[in-house]
C-alpha cells in the first residue's frame, strides 16, 4: 500500500493525505455549528417572545391607562359633581348647564379616543342617566342599579373601579349582538343615599387588532386573561388547545411575570410566556407551540449539510487545482474577476479549458450576466417604487367636507337662498372636476388656484362670519406644473387651525410669484398662529427621513413627500408663524420643460 502511494501521482498524494483530514474537519465543524446555531434559535426564540409579551403589555397598559384616566376625568368633572350632589332634589332644581357640561365631557372623552372608547354610560339612584353613543343605534340604555351594585359591590376591589373583559354589551341593548370591554366606577354603595356607576365601554375590535398584530408564531396566539374570562387574538387550533386549568393557574398566579409549559390536548408541547398588566393586573400570555419555536431547526440541519458538502467539493476542487498546477487558467480568472470588482461588467471568462476551470469560467459570465439583468431589474423596480409611493401618498389626500356642503346647500335651499345655493353647486361640481383632472396627479397652477378658489368659495358661503380671503398669483407661473391638492389641504388647515381658532373675523391671502425657474406660492391667514415649540415639531416632522409613530403634522409632510418624489429635492415647504398673530406656509416648485399639463 505504502509502495502503490509512493509510486502514485503527485496530485492523488496531496488529495489520500488531504482529502480525509479535509472531511474529518468539515464534519465536525458543521455539527458543532449546528448544535450551537439550534441552541442559539431556541434562545433567541425564547427572548424574542418575552420581549414581545412585554411590549405589547406596555402598549396595552397605556390604552387601558388612557380609559381609566378619561373615566376619572368624568367622575371629577365640576358637572358631574354638582349632578351627584343634587340627586335627590326634584327635577326643577337640576342646573341644566350642568347637564351640558357634563355631555359636553362625555364628547370630549370620546372624541379624543374614539378609535379605543365604544360608549359611556352614567346612572344615579334617582334615575337619571347620561349615555353618550355614536357607531349604532340601541333599543334600549340602562341596567338594574341595585342588581348591578350587589352583583359587583361584593368584589373586594380598592376604589371602586371594575374591568370586565371581552363580554356581550347588554348596557347598551342593539339588534346585533356586540362585545365590548368595560371600566366602571361605583359610587356609594347600595345602602347609601347617594348612588351610581360611570360606566366606559372599549371596543372589542380595538384590542383585538393589538393582539392580531403581534405575530408571535405562525400557530402561537396572544390572549388577555381574566378572573371573568378571556379574549384571544385567534382561536387555536385543535391540535394546541391547551386545558382550562392551565388558564386559571396562569391568572392565579402571584407572580408578575414567567413561564410555563404545558401539554396540549392532541399531547403538543406548548410554550406560555405571561406578564401581569399595571394597571388592572389582568394576564397577557404568548401560548406557542414548541414545534413553532424550533420550526427553523430541519431547515438549519439540511443548510449545514448543504454547506458541508459545498465545502468539501470546494476543497477537493482546490486540492485538484494545485495538485495539476492549473496557475495560468487561475490567474486568467483571477484577473477578469478583479475587473468586474472595479466595475467592468464587459469582461470575459472563456477559456479553451474543458476542466473543472473551464466550468467555472461559465459559471462567471453567467453570472455576470446575470448581475447585469438584476441591476437593470432593480433600476426598472426603484422606478415602479417611486411611481407606486406617488400614487399611496396621493391616495391618502381626499375631500373631507362634502357632506357637510351638500348639507349646507340643502339649508339654503330650506332657506329660499335659491342665489347662493346655485353658487355653491357650481363651486362644487367646479372644485371636484379639476380635483379629478381626468387622472392626472400633475396639473397646473393655474388650476391648482381655480381649484383652491372654489374651495374657498365653498368655505365662505358656509362659513361668512368667519373670514374672507385674496388671491394674488403672477400670470408668469400660471402654466408650471404642480402636484394636485397641493394648496386646498394647506388653506383648510388655515381655515381650521388657524382662522376658527380666532375671535373675530379673519383673513386668508394666497400669493404666487416667480423666482428664476421657480415659482414660490405662499399661504398666510392672520389666525391662532403657533408658538415656536409647536413650529419647530412640525417642521422636523416634515423633513424627518422616516414618519414618526405619531406624526405631529401628517398632512403637510404628505404634501412635501409627493412634490419631492415628483420633481426632486429641489423642493422646498417652510412655515413662519407666530402665536396669536399669524401663520404662512411657503412652497417653493421648479419649472420643468414638459407640456404635458393641458387643462380638465
Amino acid at each position: 500500500m505504502i509502495s502503490l502511494i509512493t509510486r502514485s501521482p503527485i496530485r492523488i498524494k496531496l488529495l489520500i493525505y488531504f482529502v480525509p483530514i479535509l472531511i474529518l474537519s468539515v464534519v465536525l465543524t458543521g455539527l458543532f455549528s449546528y448544535l450551537s446555531s439550534v441552541k442559539q434559535l431556541e434562545n433567541n426564540a425564547y427572548y424574542l417572545l418575552n420581549d414581545t409579551v412585554e411590549q405589547t403589555k406596555t402598549f396595552l397598559d397605556d390604552k387601558f391607562n388612557t380609559v381609566f384616566e378619561q373615566l376619572v376625568v368624568i367622575e371629577n368633572n365640576a358637572a358631574f359633581r354638582n349632578i351627584l350632589a343634587n340627586n335627590g332634589q326634584s327635577e326643577d332644581q337640576h342646573r341644566f348647564d350642568d347637564i351640558i357640561d357634563l355631555q359636553r365631557q362625555f364628547s370630549e372623552s370620546y372624541e379624543n379616543n374614539f378609535q379605543m372608547i365604544d360608549s359611556i354610560y352614567v346612572t344615579f339612584s334617582n334615575g337619571r342617566s347620561f349615555n353618550l353613543q355614536k357607531d349604532f343605534v340601541p333599543r334600549h340604555v340602562g341596567f338594574d342599579l341595585n342588581e348591578w351594585i350587589t352583583r359587583y359591590s361584593r368584589v373586594d376591589n380598592p376604589g371602586g373601579y371594575y374591568w370586565l373583559n371581552r363580554h356581550e354589551d347588554h348596557v347598551f341593548d342593539t339588534v346585533e349582538k356586540r362585545n365590548v370591554v368595560s371600566l366602571f366606577k361605583i359610587i356609594g354603595k347600595k345602602e347609601s343615599d347617594v348612588n351610581g356607576v360611570i360606566l366606559i365601554n372599549m371596543r372589542e375590535t380595538f384590542l383585538l387588532n393589538i393582539l392580531r398584530n403581534v405575530k408571535v408564531s405562525p400557530n402561537g396566539v396572544l390572549a388577555l386573561i381574566s378572573p371573568d374570562g378571556m379574549m384571544y387574538s385567534k382561536a387555536l387550533a385543535p391540535n394546541f388547545t391547551i386545558d382550562e386549568k392551565a388558564i386559571q393557574a396562569i391568572q392565579n398566579s402571584a407572580e408578575a411575570q414567567g413561564s410555563i409549559v404545558e401539554t396540549s390536548t392532541a399531547n403538543h408541547k406548548m410554550m406560555i410566556r405571561y406578564s401581569t398588566l399595571s394597571l388592572n393586573k389582568w394576564k397577557l400570555a404568548a401560548i406557542v407551540p414548541e414545534s413553532d419555536i424550533l420550526s427553523n431547526a430541519s431547515q438549519i440541519k439540511s443548510i449545514t449539510l448543504y454547506i458541508v458538502l459545498i465545502i468539501l467539493f470546494v476543497c477537493i476542487i482546490v486540492a485538484t487545482f494545485f495538485a495539476s498546477r492549473i496557475s495560468n487558467p487561475i490567474r486568467f480568472l483571477s484577473k477578469q474577476v478583479q475587473r468586474v470588482s472595479q466595475g467592468d461588467l464587459k469582461v470575459s471568462f472563456r477559456l479553451e479549458e474543458q476542466n473543472e476551470i473551464g466550468v467555472l469560467a461559465k459559471g462567471l459570465e453567467s453570472l455576470v450576466e446575470s448581475v447585469q439583468e438584476l441591476l437593470q431589474k432593480v433600476k426598472n423596480e426603484q422606478e415602479q417604487k417611486r411611481q407606486i409611493e406617488l400614487l399611496a401618498l396621493q391616495s391618502q389626500i381626499k375631500p373631507h367636507f362634502l357632506y357637510n356642503t351638500l348639507g349646507s346647500i340643502k339649508h339654503l335651499i330650506d332657506l329660499g337662498e335659491k342665489e347662493k345655493a346655485s353658487t355653491m353647486v357650481n363651486a362644487l361640481t367646479h372644485f371636484f372636476r379639476i380635483g379629478i383632472s381626468k387622472g392626472r396627479e400633475v396639473i397646473t397652477i393655474g388650476e391648482e388656484v381655480e381649484h383652491v378658489r372654489n374651495y374657498l368659495l365653498i368655505q365662505n358661503i358656509r362659513y361668512i362670519k368667519d373670514f374672507e380671503f385674496e388671491i394674488e398669483i403672477e400670470e408668469s407661473i400660471m402654466h408650471f406644473p404642480i402636484m394636485k391638492l397641493t394648496l386646498q389641504p394647506i388653506v383648510e388647515n388655515a381655515i381650521y387651525h388657524g382662522i376658527k381658532s380666532k375671535r373675530g373675523r379673519g383673513v386668508i391671502r394666497i400669493t404666487g410669484s416667480r423666482r428664476g425657474d421657480y415659482a414660490v406660492l405662499e399661504v398666510f391667514d392672520d389666525g391662532a398662529g403657533m408658538s415656536g415649540e409647536r413650529l419647530r415639531d412640525i417642521q422636523t416632522s416634515i423633513q424627518a427621513p422616516k414618519v414618526q409613530e405619531v406624526p405631529v403634522t401628517f398632512g403637510l409632510r404628505n404634501i412635501y413627500l409627493r412634490l419631492v418624489l415628483q420633481f426632486g429635492r429641489s423642493c422646498e415647504m417652510t412655515l413662519e408663524s407666530r402665536e396669536g398673530e399669524y401663520t404662512l406656509v411657503k412652497l417653493v416648485i421648479p419649472s420643468t420643460d414638459k407640456e404635458e399639463y393641458t387643462h380638465v
